[in-house]
């Protein structure tokens, strides 16, 4: 999609060098002109860049050092956040951990928000909520969206999976809306219709990716939302067509 609006994207390419060439000036909200020196990883190419605007992506840490965690016992790492068990225990008994801080989990707002019920029901009603039982989407609120879950990881040719995709030009919803960039791509183990991930872009991916998470946390298969209605018009039939693909793939072939 972006590459269709006109952006080029450089892979395996390291930023070397960043200069000012032209500083902004305040009076008339006018930008800065940055010049980028990027060098491929081999150290064989090198390439200038000209821009107005730098997004540097860096990532974050959680602020776990110097708070007192090793006085309570609560073992951590410095990179990674809070050591915990699948129950959200830390590694004193007494403790739990939720959220961003904590190692090993997807920093998002939705899955900080199911670890604290996990939380309330096993450290104040006794239960044993397995944190690794949790299915966890994720959405980019890009235009379109992209969602996804679980397995995605299919580009080399992943033997095990298979994919089933639904375009959306398509789609009678998005061709009324003017929204028939995306697709839908469901994976499954190979030759079943068990679900093990997704990718949707679409202008409602948040939304739709929610179907294919319940289905893969409650076993139902590709299958299962084939054979469920879905209202029409509407960008989530895609899903079902995804479901109707696996169904007509068993259907006996007549020579």
């Amino acid at each position: 999609v972006l590459e269709s609006e006109g952006v080029t994207f450089l892979s395996s390419v390291t930023v070397s060098r960043v200069d000012t060439i032209r500083a902004a000036v305040d009076d008339d909200d006018s930008l800065p002109l940055l010049s980028i020196e990027i060098n491929s990883k081999d150290g064989e190419t090198k390439q200038t860049l000209e821009c107005e605007c730098l997004l540097v992506a860096a990532g974050r840490r959680p602020n776990v050092d110097n708070i007192g965690l090793e006085n309570a016992n609560v073992q951590y790492d410095s990179n990674r956040g809070v050591v915990i068990n699948d129950l959200a225990r830390t590694t004193n008994p007494d403790i739990y951990a939720v959220g961003d801080c904590v190692s090993g989990v997807p920093r998002l707002t939705h899955m900080s928000g199911e670890m604290a019920k996990v939380v309330v029901q096993n450290a104040l009603f006794g239960d044993e909520w397995k944190i690794s039982s949790l299915v966890v989407p994720a959405c980019m609120y890009t235009e379109p969206e992209y969602a996804s879950v679980g397995v995605l990881d299919v580009s080399d040719g992943n033997a095990d999976v298979d994919v089933y995709q639904t375009g959306l030009e398509g789609n009678d919803r998005a061709i009324l809306e003017g929204e028939t960039i995306g697709f839908v791509k469901i994976y499954c183990e190979k030759g079943t219709g068990t679900i093990v991930g997704a990718s949707i872009v679409a202008s409602r991916a948040g939304e739709m990716i929610n179907e294919i998470s319940l289905a893969m946390k409650h076993g139902i298969g590709l299958d299962g939302i084939g054979r469920n209605i879905h209202c029409y018009p509407t960008t989530g039939e895609a899903i079902m067509g995804c479901g109707l693909q696996f169904i007509n793939s068993k259907w006996k072939r007549l020579d």
